[in-house]
């Protein structure tokens, strides 16, 4: 008796540790993959809120977008497009990820989720929103780290390296990612700051997984490209530079055309062959 009651207890507590580390696994991947651009109540941000998302979709369905959200927008999902239209068309980066961590990750967002009468009293709340107010100091500091001429406290490469704005004090930057001029206007404080602490993108991941941007850096960072979103219409731009090379290059041109004829004024304009058949026939007669 007492050894059969030993084994139901083992096996409760085997069956209750299993569901615990798949929790914690579930939680764990929700923070490294989805926690930048998501959260699990109904507040949005870069992306929506994920409260109750299993009443909304499917599990299949909810697969599918996270893998490749493109990849469902383009086949005519009504629900990913509509998804994909209301949130500034920011494209979702694919996860990769496998089917039992997708799984692991569909069944944490449902554990954790609150009541429907939560969401709805957390949905009919405004929030006040504090407005964002850097310092020139930040937005200088900002800069700095955005264009190199500061190093991250603990490394990294430049966000330059990467990246482009239209900001005359910065030096054009990289085409290998976004260009990030209105990326405050589209995504607001909350989303350029979840971007930058969460690396959603496999490209941010592999440059700062070790080397991560401080708390600092990041409003600093947030407070630049928020003055670059706002300053974006007051700015030459690249193709302006270039107009001013090839007007300058035109007058430069000119005026070297102009000034060389000077310098070859006094030059012999006949051959000194000539010159010297003349001295002879004239020595002659």
């Amino acid at each position: 008796m007492v050894s059969k009651i030993s084994t139901s207890f083992l096996f409760i507590s085997f069956l209750f540790s299993g569901f615990l580390l798949q929790a914690q696994n579930g939680e764990s991947l929700f923070k490294s993959k989805c926690a930048a651009c998501h959260k699990t109540s109904s507040k949005k941000s870069i992306g929506p809120g994920l409260a109750n998302v299993h009443e909304k979709y499917s599990k299949e369905w909810f697969k599918k977008f996270v893998n490749s959200s493109q990849t469902l927008i383009k086949s005519g999902d009504a629900d990913a497009i509509k998804i994909f239209e209301e949130y500034n068309k920011v494209v979702m980066p694919d996860q990769g990820l496998s089917d039992a961590e997708l799984n692991t990750i569909f069944d944490y967002i449902k554990s954790v989720n609150p009541a429907k009468t939560e969401v709805a009293a957390t949905e009919t709340v405004e929030e006040k929103v504090v407005p964002f107010e850097p310092t020139k100091e930040d937005i200088l500091v900002g800069q700095n780290l955005f264009s190199g001429k500061q190093i991250f406290k603990n490394g990294g490469p430049s966000c330059v390296s990467c990246h482009d704005i239209r900001y005359d004090a910065v030096t054009a930057g990289g085409g290998l990612s976004v260009e990030l001029t209105d990326v405050y206007d589209r995504l607001k404080k909350e989303g350029v700051e979840g971007m930058i602490t969460g690396l959603p993108f496999p490209q941010m991941r592999a440059s700062y997984q070790n080397h991560q941007i401080t708390e600092e850096e990041t409003t600093q960072l947030t407070a630049f490209l928020k003055e670059v979103s706002e300053q974006r219409y007051y700015q030459l731009g690249l193709t302006s530079y270039k107009n001013v090379l090839l007007i300058w290059g035109i007058i430069g041109t000119l005026m070297l055309m102009g000034i060389f004829p000077l310098f070859w004024y006094k030059r012999k304009k006949e051959s000194v062959n000539k010159r010297i058949y003349e001295r002879q026939i004239k020595s002659r007669n």
